[in-house]
């Protein structure tokens, strides 16, 4: 047994702590991402900065995932762009980026800034007119 064991069944007995198994850890976190995937995107953006804010999300954690997301949803960005007939331009994919102020300051917050999305809207415009996603 490690010091953080030890130290953790020290604060259980304390009472400063909840004695939650590893397994209702993981499903509570499982239902608590399926519920924030059903939001909005407005209110999922919300929910995030205000987990960053207030300590219950690290800002490496949540730009880990954001570096994660945000090409499969460029690539979703251009898809959309191709069934409305619109051209596939870099301006087109950061256009939801421009309009989520809230968005922005979040991703600015934990190092994503515009410049790194524009690189990125410039790669999977370059994948789109070579060969697709």
């Amino acid at each position: 047994m490690g010091r953080r064991d030890r130290e953790r069944i020290a604060r259980i007995r304390a009472g400063e702590e909840l004695a939650i198994s590893p397994q209702t850890r993981d499903r509570a976190t499982q239902v608590g991402v399926s519920t924030v995937k059903r939001l909005s995107a407005d209110k999922q953006v919300q929910f995030l900065a205000d987990s960053l804010h207030s300590g219950h999300m690290t800002p490496a954690s949540l730009r880990k995932a954001l570096e994660e997301n945000a090409p499969v949803e460029m690539c979703r960005g251009a898809d959309k762009l191709i069934k409305k007939n619109r051209p596939v331009t870099v301006e087109a994919l950061l256009e939801d980026y421009h309009k989520d102020a809230l968005f922005r300051a979040t991703a600015a917050e934990v190092g994503l800034d515009e410049m790194w999305f524009t690189t990125l809207a410039e790669k999977e415009y370059a994948r789109r007119t070579n060969n697709g996603c």
